[in-house]
């Protein structure tokens, strides 16, 4: 008995080696990896992440049928049903999305550009399923280590300075010698467009800010800091304003977590002072520079512009620094707040979205938006709405409407709403070709439709569920959850993509995994 426990034990620790090597290719290797500049990154991440998941299955199939060959000769009723029995809420709803867009796919006008993604961003059922796979392997196969966030964290630091160094002309790559001066602006570090970079980073700064938030080793705090004060820096400097949704449920949401001690609510005030101190930098260094960055036109100028900022700033820092010296004196520890302050805040937050909505409401069907300067712009939903997008989703949601039953059902196929769109946006007044929603979830509901959208959207949030009941008190598993907030959150006006998504689902199988002690 023992040697068969021993053996178990072997065949196990194999299958989490190969499942931690897989993790540091996809999360530390695929945003590092490049090949022709920018000319062929999607096509090369995407080709990168296919080939190392194809592998990693193989391997496992193989390695599987290698040392459990007698497995299917004792496969019963009873074992099927206990292994139905330990499918995770989060496991059932990714399961029934798969399905969808595969009953999307086989029933869809076009099977083959469903199945490749071929007319669209490559995200066909063919790229699906290694997003299933990726996630339904790390989550039942792996075991959580929490060096291998750090990891992901390493490489995000690299593609920061990377891309900080672009603000700055600096062109450390040699990537932007060959390109269009016009295009030069809107393609950074090793990820490419701004939009997708800032995705990514929006990921990047939620994990270093949870873990300098939790953080009590002081050596550990520090370097935290750092890549905080980096993440910073290279978000805001990304010069896309998908950064500030990213920002804002990271800022919002994080309180819930930290208000329950004296600890938490200081940390979270240094978070904050360092994040407006970062935004007075960078407004210092557009002044001084000139020419020589690329400048910023565009919500941060709504933060940079206030004109209480420094003072702000300036409050914020005197308050750590006279309760960091007050602590000192009376050597106090850890003082529990319980969940007053938390509720209080959650409260704040309901009071804000319904302000926003209000607001909303106000101008796109009271019209009266002039009231509103110049957030105007932002609030307005028209045509013009965040670089067309507002054009992008009238036209996609006409499409939907126009769909039969079953197509609202299940979805035109994965990745042809750029079918779509260009038949019916051809010879629009932008002059640009439309093959993209723009919006995650409006993408899904045109092409997997609204069991798919609804399935998809449920399996996020229980795997944000499941790992904050079980795992709360490791704040390793609560970082990768906020990058997966974080990126769900910016998805609201952005696009998956190959080059970084993958690092999405690494994260969702992250936050599922068992860890040593279950």
């Amino acid at each position: 008995m023992d040697k068969i426990k021993m053996n178990n034990i072997e065949k196990d620790k194999f299958i989490r080696i190969i499942l931690s090597i897989y993790i540091i290719l996809i999360g530390v290797g695929l945003p590092l990896i490049v090949r022709d500049k920018y000319f062929d990154i999607l096509v090369f991440k995407y080709y990168y992440y296919c080939s190392c998941t194809i592998v990693m299955l193989a391997i496992l199939l193989v390695y599987s049928i290698l040392t459990k060959i007698k497995w299917f000769e004792s496969l019963s009723k009873e074992k099927i049903k206990t292994g139905i029995n330990k499918l995770t809420w989060p496991d059932f709803f990714v399961l029934v999305f798969y399905l969808i867009a595969s009953v999307s796919t086989i029933t869809s006008d076009y099977v083959y550009e469903s199945f490749w993604g071929n007319e669209g961003r490559l995200t066909g059922l063919f790229l699906i399923t290694g997003y299933v796979i990726t996630y339904l392997c790390i989550s039942k196969l792996w075991r959580f280590r929490s060096k291998y966030v750090d990891y992901i964290l390493f490489a995000g630091i690299v593609v920061c300075l990377l891309g900080i160094s672009d603000y700055f002309k600096l062109d450390i790559l040699g990537f932007k010698a060959p390109m269009l001066e016009n295009q030069k602006d809107i393609f950074t570090s090793t990820i490419g467009n701004i939009n997708t970079y800032t995705a990514y980073i929006g990921m990047i700064v939620a994990l270093t800010t949870v873990l300098f938030s939790f953080e009590r080793n002081i050596k550990r705090t520090i370097f935290y800091f750092i890549c905080m004060l980096i993440g910073f820096f290279a978000i805001i400097m990304g010069v896309s304003d998908n950064a500030y949704l990213s920002l804002g449920a990271l800022f919002g949401i994080l309180p819930l977590f930290l208000f329950k001690n004296n600890i938490g609510l200081r940390r979270y005030i240094i978070v904050i002072a360092t994040f407006f101190s970062v935004v007075q930098c960078i407004s210092w260094i557009n002044d001084y520079m000139g020419n020589r960055v690329i400048g910023i036109n565009s919500s941060f100028n709504l933060i940079a512009n206030f004109r209480w900022l420094l003072l702000l700033i300036t409050i914020f820092w005197l308050i750590v620094g006279i309760w960091f010296f007050h602590d000192h004196i009376k050597k106090k520890n850890i003082i529990e707040y319980g969940k007053t302050l938390c509720y209080c805040w959650l409260g704040l937050l309901l009071l804000l979205f319904v302000s926003i909505l209000f607001i909303i409401y106000d101008c796109n069907f009271l019209n009266n938006v002039n009231k509103y300067g110049n957030l105007s712009s932002f609030l307005l939903l028209d045509d013009e709405w965040g670089t067309h997008r507002g054009y992008i989703w009238r036209n996609a949601m006409e499409c939907y409407f126009r769909f039969p039953i079953w197509h609202k059902l299940v979805g035109y196929g994965p990745e042809t709403l750029g079918i779509l769109l260009l038949q019916k946006t051809v010879n629009n007044p932008y002059n640009e070709i439309f093959d993209n929603a723009h919006n995650e979830y409006l993408q899904l509901l045109i092409t997997v439709g609204v069991i798919g959208l609804i399935s998809y959207i449920s399996f996020i949030i229980s795997v944000i569920k499941r790992g904050l009941k079980l795992y709360s008190d490791n704040y390793y598993v609560v970082a990768a959850i906020f990058g997966i907030i974080c990126y769900s959150i910016q998805a609201l006006v952005n696009l998956n993509l190959p080059i970084i998504t993958p690092v999405f689902w690494i994260l969702l199988g992250i936050a599922s995994a068992k860890h040593s002690d279950m």
